[in-house]
């Protein structure tokens, strides 16, 4: 009897969970990527919602979208109805939306208000969250309006963003992000004031997104028409650190010192006038793991907010910032126009190859691949996440 040979293609499950990831582990030029199921898997997502998005600090905005007492704007995060509001103290919080009594939201879209009243029971709360008014309620036996509050998450005001954390033990964000503050002082992007979104239901994994963010390998392929000939692959660098950011630099090329194709639409902004001579010549890409992506150049900033929904889904909003000396121009609402055509012109590109990505990630014969030098930050992102989830003794 002849015995047959099976000749099907090796399968991405084929080798323990285990082995895979602690191959993940290698240093660098040894290692290879995360395994396809960390992508897809939905098992994975709820890891990650319970061991990463409950603990760290996520970013819901910027203080210059709340900039009077009233000012509020409301997301989902987390497929938790939040509301960003500064109160009548001045300060800056992110509460729950979900009024006490039956549950319904008690607000929704942006605007200024005095109060938040809920639309169904008329149950009023305060900036602050405090129950103030609740019709009818006197008859109740035990209740007691004072313990009546919207629910309230943890928040730091940071560079201008504001971050909120649904855990009240974790460490304060500030001190974790001191060498980033530095690095990005001359930039004064406390300061800088916000734009209008630009809006993408994304069919990929999150973490699609920040790789692909994070590293400047695909210039060569997927950009070589629109940002390759600003800013060279081979030019990046990576800075070696761990933590809960990374840090990689963009010079421009050599050949000009402002560009005046491909993204030449920032060339004509002004330049931030307290920046060095080797900060007009760069931009510099960063992620706050795990899920804030921003870049500075020499003339505004931008920040990308990703929102997880699933394993294959999340949306993305891209925000650009600017000095506020900018935005007085006359000319300024043109000149941001042409900043916006320009993020989405590459951006546009990027949103094809995310979905592309987790189609190939879903196939039966994905499997992991190996790093080049110029996917140092990808690799750093890596060892982050199995640092916070329930892999991080694997390798070690």
């Amino acid at each position: 009897m002849t015995q047959r040979t099976n000749t099907a293609p090796k399968m991405a499950d084929a080798m323990p969970s285990e082995q895979k990831l602690r191959i993940t582990r290698r240093p660098l030029l040894e290692a290879s990527t995360l395994p396809p199921s960390c992508y897809t898997s939905n098992e994975w997502f709820q890891r990650e919602v319970k061991d990463v998005f409950l603990k760290e600090w996520l970013c819901v905005g910027r203080v210059d979208q709340v900039a009077k007492p009233g000012d509020y704007f409301t997301l989902d995060l987390l497929s938790e109805p939040l509301v960003v509001v500064r109160d009548d103290d001045n300060e800056i919080r992110v509460l729950s939306t979900i009024c006490r009594h039956r549950a319904i939201e008690v607000v929704r879209g942006s605007g200024n208000r005095r109060s938040f009243q809920c639309p169904y029971h008329a149950w009023t709360y305060s900036l602050k969250g405090n129950l103030i008014g609740a019709p009818e309620m006197e008859q109740t036996i035990g209740f007691d309006r004072k313990q009546c509050k919207l629910p309230s998450l943890r928040t730091e005001v940071w560079e201008g963003f504001i971050f909120a954390n649904f855990d009240s033990s974790a460490p304060p964000l500030a001190n974790q992000l001191a060498g980033l503050s530095s690095l990005l002082k001359n930039y004064q992007l406390g300061q800088m004031l916000t734009g209008k979104p630009i809006t993408y239901s994304c069919r990929w994994n999150w973490k699609v997104m920040v790789e692909n963010f994070m590293e400047c390998y695909h210039h060569l392929g997927l950009h070589k028409n629109s940002v390759e000939p600003v800013m060279p692959a081979l030019l990046t660098r990576t800075e070696d650190l761990e933590g809960i950011y990374g840090v990689m630099e963009l010079p421009y090329a050599e050949t000009a010192s402002k560009p005046e194709d491909g993204l030449g639409a920032y060339a004509a902004l002004p330049t931030i006038e307290s920046l060095s001579p080797v900060e007009r010549q760069r931009w510099l890409v960063m992620a706050i793991y795990p899920t804030h992506l921003f870049f500075t150049g020499p003339e505004s900033a931008a920040f990308y907010q990703v929102l997880p929904e699933g394993p294959g889904s999340f949306t993305l909003r891209i925000y650009l910032c600017f000095p506020p000396s900018t935005t007085k121009l006359a000319n300024f609402e043109e000149l941001q126009k042409s900043a916006y055509d320009a993020v989405v012109l590459f951006n546009d590109e990027d949103m094809s190859a995310g979905e592309s990505v987790q189609r190939g990630l879903s196939s039966r014969t994905a499997q992991q691949g190996r790093y080049s030098h110029l996917e140092k930050a990808v690799w750093q992102f890596a060892q982050y996440w199995m640092n916070r989830m329930s892999v991080s003794h694997l390798g070690q």
